[in-house]
């Protein structure tokens, strides 16, 4: 044999040993990947449950912040009664609760208020109703150092017989000095959304007549 074809034999060994090694790491490889795929299932079961809740959950949110939303017919109107209200609610005087009663009906109802709040009566046609209004000055309190208009919040509550009913006048700080949309908008509280004792149509005009009542009923007197 010629040292021609010895080194030819031995070139056709080392390609043979390079394409044995090839084809071992692609088996070692799909074995490895096999089995990252079974130990990671339950991982990727558990990943793409989250996922599922997770949209479930931001669809459920949305259609429950669609039914909080109170059409206004009036919105210009709606939106100067409610700033209107807000000034005077957001300077009342801190009082303090009457008894244990009021104290446990303001933190269910009231809460942000820091103990400013209004109490009087109105009638809608059935005989007066007890009223409860309230800014919200905890979530306020850093935009009013500043200046802002954000996070303003108003609670209306009424305290009738057979329910307490209430409601939130809420500023729309996404809306632009341009937009011709009311820069309030109405919301029924979420424990409230579902059921809706009353009509939107209803809520919303004893919303307008009490917004329109607060300056008045509430306004602290000029000593």
């Amino acid at each position: 044999m010629s040292d021609l074809d010895k080194q030819e034999r031995v070139e056709r060994q080392k390609t043979l040993r390079a394409i044995l090694w090839i084809v071992a790491l692609l088996i070692v490889a799909g074995i490895l990947f096999g089995v990252y795929r079974t130990v990671t299932a339950p991982v990727r079961s558990v990943q793409n449950t989250t996922e599922t809740v997770t949209q479930v959950v931001e669809e459920t949110a949305t259609a429950v912040l669609t039914r909080r939303h109170i059409g206004v017919a009036q919105g210009r109107r709606f939106a100067r009664l409610s700033d209107a209200a807000f000034d005077v609610l957001a300077d009342l005087p801190e009082t303090a609760p009457t008894d244990l009663r009021e104290r446990t009906f303001r933190i269910a109802h009231l809460r942000g208020s820091q103990n400013r709040v209004c109490r009087f009566e109105m009638d809608f046609g059935s005989g007066p109703v007890p009223v409860w209004a309230a800014a919200d000055n905890a979530e306020y309190a850093a935009n009013r150092s500043l200046g802002g208009q954000a996070h303003r919040q108003i609670r209306l509550v009424w305290e009738t017989p057979g329910v307490v009913l209430g409601i939130t006048a809420k500023y729309a700080a996404q809306y632009t000095d341009a937009d011709d949309a009311p820069r309030w908008e109405l919301l029924w509280r979420r424990r409230d959304s579902m059921d809706k004792p009353l009509t939107d149509a209803v809520i919303s005009a004893r919303a307008l007549e009490t917004l329109a009542a607060i300056p008045e009923q509430c306004s602290t007197p000029t000593p």
